[in-house]
């Protein structure tokens, strides 16, 4: 059965005439006014979204099966897919045990690391999740601006590639696309290495990117460089009125898929 994740994103998105995933990134330490906090962003900018993400912000401080699948519940009632930033990274029981609370959670998609490997690692993860009609996005090139140091590096692959040697971030969009993911992160803040991506992927994978705002990525040029998705956090989180950053930055960016 073909994973139904993109295709309900992208329905979300074009409901929404909005490319806007809202990273969830809320600070807090008692967990009764961070989910009230929480709950009323997601109402105020929830017409001008296509996903929500969720983070370590809410997921430690939170219950899961309580608070967060409230969260989820209230995302899914505005249309919109709930994504699990986790970026999991660790032998496959762990991953799936994870993995498995996350979906009885409600959780649509969940963000992974390709460096741990496909076999014993990623792979029996990517198998459940389809079977579960959920997404993988793996991280290709992430947004802080010591990513370098990790996905920058020189490496050579012993796959499909021939041992030619290339930058760590081009080995992980080859797993992604070789190892039948649903999607992948790129930051807005490397907008060459966006386009280079973009022109690979070819509309196989979606590209999700993070940056946007606060870090230095600027909105419409992300999605004019191949970005399919934009993954916003404090440019909404921290502004005077969230709906209207979101409903800018959404009117700046919408294209039809």
């Amino acid at each position: 059965m073909t994973n139904q994740f993109p295709a309900r994103i992208k329905k979300s998105a074009e409901n929404h005439h909005s490319r806007i995933v809202l990273a969830l990134d809320i600070k807090g330490k008692e967990p009764k006014p961070l989910l009230e906090k929480t709950l009323h962003i997601l109402k105020q900018t929830g017409v001008n979204l296509a996903a929500v993400k969720l983070n370590y912000h809410l997921l430690l401080p939170l219950d899961l099966f309580n608070s967060v699948a409230t969260i989820i519940n209230e995302a899914h009632n505005q249309g919109l897919q709930a994504i699990a930033d986790l970026k999991i990274n660790d032998i496959s029981s762990t991953n799936t045990v994870t993995a498995s609370y996350l979906w009885d959670a409600g959780f649509d998609s969940l963000i992974a690391n390709p460096f741990v490997g496909l076999e014993e690692g990623l792979g029996p993860v990517i198998t459940a999740a389809h079977e579960e009609n959920r997404g993988i996005i793996l991280l290709v090139y992430m947004s802080h601006k010591g990513a370098e140091d990790g996905y920058g590096l020189k490496v050579q692959s012993n796959t499909h590639t021939a041992g030619r040697f290339m930058e760590m971030h081009e080995l992980f969009l080859d797993r992604a696309l070789s190892w039948g993911c649903d999607g992948i992160v790129v930051g807005a803040t490397r907008p060459e290495t966006m386009k280079k991506v973009s022109s690979k992927v070819q509309g196989k994978l979606l590209v999700f990117s993070p940056g946007v705002g606060a870090q230095g990525g600027s909105p419409r040029p992300t999605i004019q460089s191949g970005a399919d998705f934009l993954i916003v956090g404090r440019s909404i989180l921290d502004a005077t009125s969230p709906a209207q950053a979101a409903e800018d930055i959404r009117r700046a960016t919408w294209r039809p898929f």
